[in-house]
């Protein structure tokens, strides 16, 4: 495959390009006679030409807006992302196929994917082609700043047109049906790697709580990470949706047979992923049942506690208020009121002051406790993450999931059944 790129001229327009608007001249027929004439399977005469451009350089944006072989509008679509590539994408969220200026313009989806050691996150692109021909230019935009951009679908189609042989593209359509199915594969992995993870973590953080666990903070936790979870499998799909489109309108304007039968395979895979988010969707909503009934057996169980202790307490002053009642009655007999002319008065005293007591005591073990603080919500987040670092790193290591059970523990006769089966057969009373 050739990766020639088309001559650079820096002759000026005659006509400046207006960039508050984009004109573009849309047929869907745009065919020329040797595309009709040709059949499908027999490939165009000349070299194929694959130009990829990183958008946003300098140079780069001088050569588009200098290209007199490019349209205006195209070179004005390549350069600036967010402008519609036609006016009928208004009415969308996102942007699907369409022929213009006897080309295909269209943009893929997918992202760069950051350094976990330099701890840098994924970013999305935009992927910015126009197709004419024998002919592709591809436009890559960053939607974010990293040092690094490692958009690994893009790196695996040149590798492959590097390596030559029967895998590499046999045309342009199935280079771009290598570009849409592997950035395509890449958000798969990544999404199940952060979507599908981040369920695995929440439930096995919730599974591993501690048996006297305060339930109130854990609540709060698993909650805003299941809020955070739930809007992202909402954008995930979001973005499933864009591609479902996109396939669609490609499957109608690319030809051959592999790139029919990769296209197909990506659109299955698009549509397993979206049963896949609506699994871990309903999966999210059990786990946040299973904890609100949890808690509401905690909370019911800690009540039971309350009233039991509160009983204990009316007991103790039942018999507090009928020893006052009594000595109350008989003034004369209250312990040393012969010698005490104040005797009366200090034994009302003590009588408050245990009551006193005993209402601290049961506000500070058995009343309204203080709110859970952000400080409180951070540490026991480090603690479950470790613990989910800690499981990761047994699994990896394909650790012992479940200890033997030893046979000392064991009825005689398991025992030999045990010892037999490890002979090679087995003895069935």
């Amino acid at each position: 495959m050739d990766g020639q790129s088309p001559p650079c001229h820096s002759k000026s327009k005659k006509q400046e390009i207006k960039d508050e608007r984009i004109d573009l001249i849309e047929d869907g027929d745009d065919f020329t006679v040797a595309d009709v004439a040709a059949p499908y399977w027999v490939r165009p005469a000349g070299p194929t030409w694959w130009c990829h451009v990183a958008a946003g350089n300098k140079s780069v944006d001088e050569w588009l807006s200098n290209a007199h072989w490019l349209h205006p509008a195209i070179s004005i679509a390549l350069r600036d992302e967010s402008r519609l590539i036609s006016e009928k994408m208004k009415h969308l969220l996102y942007e699907v196929p369409v022929r213009v200026a006897g080309g295909l313009l269209f943009e893929l989806l997918g992202q760069s994917v950051g350094d976990p050691s330099r701890n840098e996150d994924d970013i999305p692109i935009v992927l910015r082609s126009w197709q004419a021909q024998n002919f592709l230019i591809t436009a890559l935009h960053v939607k974010g700043s990293a040092s690094n951009i490692n958009v690994l679908g893009i790196t695996e189609v040149q590798e492959l047109l590097f390596a030559g042989g029967s895998a590499a593209p046999k045309s342009i359509h199935e280079v771009i049906a290598h570009l849409a199915c592997r950035l395509a594969r890449w958000d798969d992995r990544l999404f199940r790697k952060y979507v599908f993870g981040a369920a695995d973590e929440i439930e096995l953080k919730f599974v591993n709580r501690r048996n006297h666990e305060d339930l109130n903070l854990l609540s709060t936790i698993f909650n805003q990470e299941i809020r955070r979870l739930a809007t992202q499998v909402i954008r995930v799909k979001w973005s499933l949706h864009a591609r479902e489109e996109i396939i669609f309108e490609l499957l109608r304007h690319l030809r051959g047979n592999a790139t029919k039968a990769m296209l197909e395979g990506m659109k299955k895979n698009t549509r397993e992923m979206l049963q896949e988010q609506e699994a871990v969707r309903g999966r999210l909503f059990t786990i946040q049942d299973v904890m609100q009934s949890t808690v509401r057996a905690w909370l019911q169980d800690k009540s039971l506690h309350i009233t039991h202790n509160l009983t204990i307490f009316g007991g103790c002053g039942l018999v507090l208020s009928i020893i006052t009642g009594l000595f109350g009655i008989n003034v004369d007999g209250i312990p040393g009121a012969e010698n005490t002319p104040y005797a009366f008065s200090l034994f009302t005293g003590l009588l408050f002051s245990i009551g006193i007591v005993l209402i601290v005591v049961g506000m500070l073990y058995f009343g309204l406790k203080k709110p859970i603080t952000e400080e409180q919500v951070q540490v026991r987040k480090l603690e479950l993450q470790q613990l989910v670092s800690m499981f990761q790193r047994e699994a990896e290591n394909h650790a012992k999931v479940r200890e033997g059970v030893s046979q000392h523990h064991l009825l005689p006769s398991a025992s030999d059944i045990i010892s037999d089966a490890k002979r090679g057969y087995l003895l069935i009373p």
